[in-house]
């Protein structure tokens, strides 16, 4: 068996990474010697990657959107083959992790580095609690995120703005809901919650740089809290989101930590992971330092 696996997600972006990896594959057929999976579901993807890692395969390529790498970057971590490598060529919707980890934007460059290319260490959020268990390694929200999710998966041809139109629908549709936020084991926010990023990369909902100053490999959560805010003071605020300058805008909190207890007060609309959605309740999130090679560099990180 070859020891790389491209998993394919032809339905990411709305179906557009199928179209891209019939015109990047006789690329790749001169890189590397490759095994080709394009499942029609997840159940089916995490299948072929488990049958991959028990074959020996080394390497496992996620050719799609951010929901594709945390499909594949879960199996992996629970296989804890400390060996194999994820590699990335971002062609979804949002494709966040790709910026974090610095993955090359041009297509044939994302695909030499996700085949070939060397790999680093990079760190992975757990969460657990009642009936969620799950990895991640971009950034994991709480409140307002887990709509902008559903909105977005409920457009059928995803374009350039499909995150910013799902986020103005679910702006209309979000009341904030009170909460409690420890950090490593400290009280630290209490009260009715916007948004809670726990980052492990930079942005979320394609470009929003939610927390500018996090590092996917330095062994420690970015954590972001929104409060409790006006229509108005939202207008004013996106843009500052977009441009990474809100940290400092009331009524946000940032922090770092490397354990989050998040204990919800009302009912939470699903948790927002990776560009995926998961039950939401209480939770505890904890870091892993270097627990994944990636085949990736992080980018810069200007404040």
């Amino acid at each position: 068996m070859s020891e790389i696996l491209v998993l394919v997600n032809p339905a990411a972006g709305g179906g557009r990474a199928g179209r891209f990896w019939d015109r990047l594959r006789p690329t790749a057929e001169t890189l590397a010697s490759t095994r080709i999976a394009a499942p029609g579901d997840a159940t089916a993807s995490r299948r072929a990657i488990d049958e991959a890692i028990a074959a020996g395969c080394r390497r496992i390529v996620a050719v799609g959107g951010d929901g594709t790498a945390h499909l594949v970057a879960n199996r992996i971590v629970a296989s804890e083959r400390a060996d194999v490598t994820m590699g990335i060529v971002p062609a979804g919707t949002g494709s966040d992790l790709a910026r974090a980890l610095g993955v090359p934007r041009e297509p044939a460059a994302a695909l030499r580095q996700a085949l070939v290319g060397p790999a680093a260490a990079f760190d992975v959020g757990r969460c657990d609690g009642g009936s969620v268990g799950f990895a991640f390694v971009n950034i994991a929200s709480a409140g307002i995120g887990g709509l902008v999710d559903e909105a977005v998966n409920a457009i059928p041809n995803r374009g350039r703005t499909a995150f910013l139109r799902a986020t103005l629908a679910a702006l209309r549709r979000y009341r904030c809901v009170p909460v409690r936020v420890a950090l490593d084991d400290r009280p630290w926010f209490e009260g009715p919650l916007f948004l809670l990023a726990v980052a492990n990369g930079t942005t979320f909902g394609k470009g929003m740089r939610v927390a500018p100053r996090a590092r996917p490999d330095d062994g420690l959560f970015d954590v972001v809290a929104v409060g409790e805010v006006s229509g108005w003071e939202l207008a004013l605020r996106l843009p500052q989101v977009y441009l990474g300058r809100h940290l400092r805008s009331r009524p946000v909190r940032h922090a770092r930590a490397r354990l989050v207890r998040l204990e919800p007060l009302g009912p939470l609309p699903s948790f927002d992971v990776d560009g995926e959605t998961y039950p939401s309740g209480p939770v505890t999130f904890t870091i892993a330092p270097a627990a994944l090679r990636i085949a990736a560099a992080p980018s810069d990180h200007a404040e």
